[in-house]
């Protein structure tokens, strides 16, 4: 093959070809003659046996059974590009039922009337690059790999036809602008993966006209989707699930909440009245059992509210040992006491890493404890339920500790001030209801 181009900066090739070359090889001059050969070599007798493979017949991709959520009808991550000529505007809607179906929704708005291009890059480079490639000679938006691979033409190839998945595609020229809309997967296999939380390295380009060919103009910018993530709903005025627990004694109200856009979003809102005043307990147990639970604890004496786990560790002292300050993450905590009375309140989110998960479908194993006084000690009362938050509550009869011969001690539990929250956790936090 042959090619110039249409000046020395690489790009597309003003002219190409392709032509056949033999190449006679030159004899030596000083060639001797070598005697004939009087041996006479036998026929070759063997006869080589047909080939017998037969080919694959071409397969047919497998449809694709995802159901994406809808794109929201305003972008709202704004990002300018090219010195204000290309105007990126951006949402990240996270399914709420499997990480595989969330997207990023797009639209590139560029102030001249060309290709446009949009690549995810974790380098930052071309090469090893995913584009989605806008041309409204062609009215095409596609997928493209960039490529170094000598048996495909130029520096792109399009993807193969089972990752050409692009969602809402649109290009459209009008008044000297290039307007160019898509929506894609985070997450596809084989390709770059798009954060949802977190930094991205995307690259942006534009041509010097809808002929596919060099970039008039490129450019690197990262992109971090956090920050835009839509808010969590708001719990409803009133907590509907009502469970009686230490034979009525202690009453919880809870209502889940299910965040439509984040999974890690949604939380459980819970309020305990008891009829005593002293500490309040609450555990997530999947075993049902204290040791490897998390719990939250109502302390009046010290005015907090706050999340200890249970351990054997004896470095430390007594039965629970308060989470590390980044796992303090409780929202809207409240301890009162009035007329004999401790209410509680708190929320908190469903999933949480390094700590037992709650359920939003399914049954729940929770654990429940009272104490003697607002001295923090051994339970005066301690039992185990279960809740699905998708059924009505049947409400569990409470267990109690098994009286012992003799009392037992009440052992200190080390209890340190409310933590600061460090910056950058989780995203805005719910209200839970009055």
């Amino acid at each position: 093959l042959w090619a110039v181009g249409t000046g020395n900066e690489p790009g597309y090739h003003a002219a190409r070809g392709e032509f056949t070359l033999e190449f006679a090889p030159v004899p030596d001059a000083a060639t001797t003659t070598e005697a004939p050969s009087t041996t006479t070599e036998a026929p070759l007798t063997t006869t080589e046996a047909p080939p017998t493979t037969t080919e694959a017949p071409p397969t047919t991709p497998a449809p694709d059974t995802r159901n994406p959520p809808d794109c929201p009808s305003e972008l709202t991550q704004v990002t300018s590009l090219n010195d204000g000529a290309l105007t990126l505007f951006t949402e990240v809607v996270v399914s709420p039922t499997s990480d595989s179906e969330s997207i990023l929704c797009a639209r590139l708005e560029s102030d001249s009337e060309s290709w446009v291009g949009f690549g995810i890059s974790p380098t930052g480079m071309m090469y090893g690059a995913n584009f989605v490639l806008a041309n409204a000679g062609y009215d095409s938006v596609q997928k493209y790999n960039s490529t170094l691979d000598v048996t495909k033409q130029g520096p792109f190839a399009p993807m193969e036809d089972d990752h050409q998945t692009l969602m809402n595609t649109k290009v459209t020229q009008e008044d000297g602008k290039t307007v160019v809309s898509f929506s894609k997967y985070l997450k596809e296999e084989g390709e770059n993966n798009i954060l949802a939380e977190g930094e991205n390295t995307f690259l942006w380009a534009v041509g010097s006209s809808n002929a596919p060919g060099y970039h008039a103009a490129r450019g690197e910018f990262t992109l971090d989707f956090t920050a835009t993530a839509p808010a969590p709903p708001d719990c409803p005025s009133e907590l509907t699930q009502v469970t009686p627990l230490n034979n009525g004694a202690l009453t919880l109200y809870t209502e889940v909440v299910v965040s439509p856009t984040s999974d890690s979003e949604s939380i459980l809102c819970v309020r305990l009245e008891s009829d005593s005043e002293s500490w309040v307990g609450f555990g997530i147990s999947p075993t049902g059992l204290m040791f490897g639970a998390n719990s939250i604890l109502g302390l009046p004496e010290y005015g907090s509210v706050m999340k200890f786990n249970s351990t054997l560790d004896v470095t430390k002292q007594g039965p629970f040992a308060p989470m590390e300050d980044d796992h303090q993450t409780l929202m809207n905590t409240k301890v009162t006491q009035e007329d004999g009375k401790t209410v509680v309140s708190f929320s908190k989110y469903l999933k949480e890493e390094g700590e037992n998960n709650i359920l939003a479908e399914g049954e729940n194993t929770f654990l429940w404890a009272v104490g003697s006084s607002n001295a923090p000690g051994y339970h005066a009362a301690r039992g185990e339920f279960t809740l699905d938050f998708k059924k009505a509550p049947a409400p569990t009869p409470p267990t109690t500790s098994a009286p012992t011969s003799a009392p037992t001690p009440e052992t200190p539990i080390p209890i340190t001030s409310a933590p600061t929250l460090p910056s950058g956790s989780k995203g805005a936090a719910l209200d839970c209801p009055s």
